[in-house]
This record gives C-alpha cells, sequence and structure tokens, in this order.
C-alpha cells in the first residue's frame, strides 16, 4: 500500500511539474480604434468640450508576452487632435488645433492577474501600460485667426518623441482571442503641436510665460489574436 502510494505521489508530483514548466509564452497580432483629445495651451489643458473635440483615429501593434504577467510590443497608429477657442471661451481670438498625428512605438504591458495562454481560469485582468513613441505630426492651422506678432507659426511637418501611460482591462473573448480596452496619457516632446508657439523674443520679454509642452487623452478598444498551441 505504501508503495503503490508513493508511485501515485511520484506521478502526481510530475504532473504537476510538467504543467508548471510548459512554456506561457507567445506572439499576440491586434487592432483598435481610438479617439483622442488634445491637451495644451489652447484649451488650458481641459477636457471640459471632451465629446466635441474628440478625435477618431485607428492603429495596430504585434507584441510579445513573454509570461502570463508580463508582454513587450511594438505600436503604430494614426488619428489626430482638435480645439477650437469657441468651445473654451476664447471666440474672439479664434485659435483652432487641427493636427493629424502617426505615432509609432514600444510598450510593455504588466497584467495584475496571470493571463493568456494557460490561465483559461481568468478570463479578465487589469493592466498597465508605458510606452515611448516616435511621433510625426501635421497641423492644419486656421488662416482665418489673427494671430499677434508675439506667435511664431510652424505650418511644416514635425517630428518629435512622446510618452505613453496607460491603464486598461482584457477580456478573454475565445480560447486565443481577446477584448482590450484602456485609457492614456500621450506626452509629446514638443510645445507647437498646434503649429505655433510664442516667438523667443516674447518668451525673453515675459519671463513668467512659456511654451509648455503637449499631449492628449486617447482612449483604445480593440481585439488581438494569440498564435500559440494549446
Amino acid at each position: 500500500m505504501r508503495t503503490k502510494f508513493i508511485i501515485a505521489a511520484v506521478f502526481a508530483f510530475g504532473a504537476f511539474t510538467a504543467q508548471a514548466q510548459r512554456p506561457t509564452s507567445f506572439l499576440e497580432l491586434g487592432g483598435y480604434g481610438m479617439s483622442q483629445n488634445y491637451l495644451g495651451d489652447v484649451n488650458g489643458n481641459s477636457l471640459s468640450a471632451f465629446t466635441q473635440e474628440a478625435k477618431f483615429g485607428a492603429g495596430a501593434q504585434l507584441k510579445y508576452n513573454f509570461s502570463s504577467l508580463l508582454s513587450v510590443g511594438a505600436d503604430v497608429n494614426f488619428g489626430s487632435v482638435y480645439s477650437h477657442d469657441n468651445l473654451h471661451g476664447n471666440a474672439a481670438r479664434d485659435y483652432v488645433v487641427d493636427t493629424e498625428l502617426l505615432q509609432m512605438g514600444l510598450f510593455t504591458n504588466i497584467h495584475f492577474i496571470p493571463f493568456g495562454k494557460y490561465n483559461l481560469r481568468h478570463s479578465h485582468t487589469p493592466f498597465i501600460h508605458v510606452g515611448l513613441n516616435a511621433v510625426t505630426y501635421q497641423p492644419n492651422l486656421n488662416t482665418n485667426a489673427q494671430y499677434p506678432e508675439e506667435i511664431e507659426l510652424y505650418p511644416g511637418t514635425g517630428h518629435t518623441y512622446g510618452y505613453s501611460l496607460g491603464f486598461g482591462w482584457r477580456i478573454r473573448r475565445s480560447l486565443k482571442s481577446f477584448y482590450n480596452f484602456g485609457i492614456y496619457y500621450n506626452g509629446f516632446g514638443a510645445s507647437n503641436i498646434e503649429g505655433f508657439n510664442y516667438t523667443p523674443e516674447y518668451l525673453e520679454a515675459n519671463p513668467g510665460t512659456r511654451n509648455t509642452l503637449d499631449g492628449s487623452l486617447t482612449l483604445k478598444l480593440g481585439m488581438s489574436l494569440g498564435f500559440f498551441e494549446q
């Protein structure tokens, strides 16, 4: 009886060890739709006109899940940001932000709950997101606006860096497909995403004024597919 018990225990331990040693890594490809809201000097970093100023875009990402908790990936998306003085009590000034954005970057996601290949008992998990981006932007300036002398215009295409910090939720749709939702803050390394800045001469004469870096609030909703053998 003791021998049978030992043999059964050895087999059980072996099965458990094999289960524990199964690789949890896999490749994942996904797409998403998104909305973006401008945050900068023109609207005073305000979201008071959130629905009126939301602009839509789309993107795709490819990522590698190293484990059930950690993934690293690449992302590309195209969209735009918008703001209008009329929506923020500055109708007489009539500044408009209407800038197209192309962002390409690298990111990492960290799950709060083991999720993915062999964690079928977990149907969802929250996650945090950190990313670095290369940003190309093209402002579409309002030619009817009365820009004062202290404003310098930048009508051409610009390039800068960016970063993203976010929080989201993943939900298992099927064995290998997932719904993904997230809210992100995107910071840009440029202060002229709008297409204009204060001139250096004006800033020198007014030490209390500065060109602040721009940003955006982004909502993403999409779906992804895992590539692995179960």
